[in-house]
């Protein structure tokens, strides 16, 4: 892992969270008249959005800057606005359902 380029460390992130993207747990409203199978596919849609926006912003950067990414000045800020964009996603998701 540690000769894995920015793009193949980010693939290892957002292939399981596109699993997660693809509502596994869709039977379970069948079995459950209750609002958690629809927050579960809320907050995976989401998680998997916000990770993919972050993955595009750390990749488009990273060309930009072609030098050490430092987790406060490179990272930091984009987890602030994605962080930011999720919790209305989810709020308006969970809310919705």
């Amino acid at each position: 892992m540690r000769d894995w380029g920015i793009e193949q460390k980010w693939m290892s992130v957002l292939l399981p969270l596109l699993l997660l993207y693809n509502d596994p747990f869709f039977p379970l409203s069948f079995l459950v008249n209750s609002w958690f199978p629809g927050m579960l596919d809320d907050l995976f849609q989401s998680v998997f959005l916000c990770a993919l926006l972050l993955f595009w912003l750390c990749v488009y950067h990273g060309i930009r800057v072609q030098g050490e990414r430092k987790c406060l000045t490179f990272y930091f800020p984009k987890f602030f606005i994605v962080g930011l964009l999720w919790l209305a996603c989810v709020t308006l998701g969970i809310w919705q359902t």
